[in-house]
């Protein structure tokens, strides 16, 4: 049969139409759903491009941050100390003007190219005089009864510090200024004619120490210095039993020289 056409009225097919659509009062409630909907998966699909990326091809690797490594040093220390007065044994620790020989060494960390932080200590067997303090009858002193008059005897100095060290270089002369903190000790002093120990002053004894110092080295190649350094110091030694007046403090002053090693790092 022949196809026929009719014609609505234009109230119908608005209703028709545009309430399955966008139109009447079901579209305008559907409306923002619909716009909604759209920008959310246009959102999804814009954030899954990237994230597609990096599952094929992998997170970017971040960039490796230098490592300096580390310095070992070892060498020789030239100490000169000031009296020390020590109220405990109502003795004074005479150490003269000739140098106190000691063995030094450093493990410093590279902060980079220029700067370290690390530890150093050093040991040495020095010689050192005896002497009475005063003359107190109700505590008689270590001297009293080993030399009446005092005597020459030896001792185990010790040092430990931290330090930071500043200056340096892969290439020819550079300076250096090295600050460090840390502990000067005493142990074991015994007559140098005898060997017999001092009564009173066989165990450690330390006292708080620092120093500050400079000096000029060379790099003889990449990782391998030789250095000369002096370093200028105080020490605190305890005050018990010290008379009113009678100091605890006593300076040093030594010239070191040593050979630095580099190891480690990703220079």
């Amino acid at each position: 049969m022949p196809w026929t056409f009719r014609r609505l009225p234009p109230g119908r097919v608005r209703g028709r139409v545009g309430g399955r659509l966008c139109g009447g009062r079901r579209g305008r409630r559907l409306g923002p759903l619909f716009a909604t909907a759209l920008l959310t998966t246009a959102l999804l699909v814009g954030a899954a491009a990237p994230l597609a990326a990096q599952i094929r091809g992998g997170r970017r690797p971040m960039a490796q941050q230098p490592d300096h490594g580390w310095w070992f040093s070892g060498g020789a220390n030239a100490v000169t100390l000031n009296d020390i007065a020590d109220g405990r044994t109502n003795t004074r620790w005479k150490f003269g003007a000739d140098p106190l020989w000691q063995f030094r060494a450093t493990l410093e960390k590279a902060l980079d190219e220029g700067s370290t932080l690390g530890i150093a200590a050093g040991y040495g067997v020095v010689d050192v005089t005896l002497e009475p303090l005063v003359v107190v009858p109700s505590l008689p002193g270590a001297v009293s009864r080993v030399c009446a008059s005092g005597c020459e005897a030896q001792t185990e100095l010790y040092t430990l510090t931290g330090q930071f060290r500043s200056g340096g270089g892969q290439r020819g002369f550079h300076t250096i200024f090295v600050l460090a903190g840390g502990a000067n000790a005493f142990r074991n002093f015994t007559v140098r004619a005898t060997g017999d120990s001092v009564p009173g002053l066989t165990k450690l004894q330390t006292d708080l120490g620092g120093t500050l110092g400079g000096g000029f080295a060379y790099a003889l190649s990449r990782g391998l210095v030789v250095e000369l350094i002096q370093d200028f110091g105080i020490g605190w030694h305890s005050k018990e039993n010290l008379a009113d007046g009678q100091g605890r403090t006593y300076r040093s002053r030594s010239t070191r020289a040593g050979l630095r090693f580099q190891f480690g790092g990703n220079q």
